[in-house]
């Protein structure tokens, strides 16, 4: 049976959701969340989906804050892709940096950075959707789980952000989040994001097992597969999406079209363009469930798209055409977007090559490459380059 982290994804969130009380099966069938259907579904969808039970749950539960309550974790060795990875690493920043290396494969729905900061590594967090908007319910429950699992494998609280930030608008009872996340929780950001101090991440994981990493990497074999095929459907479902609407977000998405061959664009250029406050902006972005940094993301992508698909102009000049300050960082972000490179894309030519190409420090599972099999003829493995 072909291993898929969209089964570990729905399972952990349906069998949290049961010990409140919920016939989350019933829920499941009415939103179409079964895992039988998970195998097939594309991100874009099953995001929606988890999306629609969020809706229903909170509907349901008259509780908003449920989110932060059901996040409970669970033992390493039943935690699946996730779990394995962190059993593979020695300590929590070395399970930070593997889980976001890894999460386009741990998880379709869940797009996740690192940066480094002064002193603090900031971790940001985005659960893009098809036609639903995400509900704060989802981001409340990631957030949760990931910083419960690294407690849980700690044996330690003390593994706690310093501050955590939201591209929502602020909720009524914001001390729940202080509470949940112990420590301050700003609202109406540019981002989802939680930031750690680099001196708590050096905290053993105490049950570390390095022999993880072998069992870890045949399931990430059998989901490179899986990705791919999401992938090229996610592609043909953006290709064949409605005309924009009239929302702020898409008036907000054409200025950044026009301003990109100048450079990144910057949340203040932007606001004073359209007359109003950075803080309107973010907040108005907020309303409609997303933020300044998304939709810059969003519409380099959507871009890169359509100019790959003609195939008509340079790839040094189309990443500055971008707002890329040069080449290869336009490469890396067409590998997180599509999954393969731009010379891949351009044209619409396809090239099955590794869909991640992790940098080799600090990792603790190997970099890898893909190999066609000679002795299965249509299994693909990874192999230790």
């Amino acid at each position: 049976m072909t291993y898929s982290s969209a089964i570990d994804l729905v399972r952990g969130i349906k069998s949290r959701l049961a010990t409140r009380g919920f016939d989350i099966d019933a829920l499941c069938r009415q939103v179409g969340l079964e895992e039988s259907e998970c195998m097939t579904d594309d991100a874009l969808t099953l995001s929606d989906k988890l999306s629609h039970l969020w809706d229903l749950v909170v509907q349901v539960s008259g509780d908003p804050l449920l989110g932060l309550k059901v996040a409970s974790p669970q033992p390493l060795d039943r935690s699946g892709l996730m779990g394995h990875i962190m059993r593979a690493s020695p300590d929590v920043k070395t399970a930070i940096e593997n889980l976001v290396r890894y999460t386009p494969l741990v998880s379709p729905t869940v797009h996740s950075t690192i940066e480094a900061l002064d002193g603090r590594t900031r971790v940001s967090l985005q659960l893009p959707g098809g036609q639903r908007r995400v509900p704060q319910q989802h981001y409340d429950f990631v957030w949760c789980l990931v910083l419960r699992t690294l407690q849980s494998a700690t044996t330690s609280e003390d593994v706690r952000p310093v501050l955590v930030t939201y591209a929502f608008p602020a909720p009524e009872n914001e001390q729940a989040y202080a509470e949940a996340y112990g420590c301050e929780v700003r609202f109406g950001g540019a981002v989802n994001s939680m930031e750690f101090d680099d001196a708590d991440l050096t905290a053993t994981i105490p049950t570390a097992f390095p022999m993880a990493a072998d069992w870890a990497l045949r399931m990430l074999a059998e989901l490179a597969q899986s990705q791919r095929n999401w992938t090229l459907r996610m592609l043909a479902k953006l290709e064949q999406a409605p005309q924009p609407n009239n929302s702020f977000s898409t008036k907000v998405q054409a200025l950044l079209a026009d301003m990109l061959p100048d450079g990144e664009p910057q949340r203040e250029q932007v606001a004073k363009q359209l007359m109003m406050s950075e803080r309107t902006l973010q907040r108005r972005l907020a309303e409609e469930g997303t933020n300044f940094t998304k939709l810059v993301d969003d519409t380099r992508r959507e871009m890169a798209q359509q100019y790959l698909s003609k195939g008509e102009v340079s790839l040094k000049k189309l990443s500055f055409q971008l707002g890329f300050s040069d080449p290869s960082a336009f490469c890396r972000a067409c590998k997180r977007w599509f999954g393969r490179s731009p010379k891949q894309l351009q044209g619409g030519r396809v090239s099955y090559q590794s869909i991640m190409a992790p940098p080799a420090s600090h990792a603790v599972l190997p970099a890898m490459s893909l190999e066609r099999s000679e002795n299965a003829a249509n299994y693909y493995l990874y192999k230790p380059s």
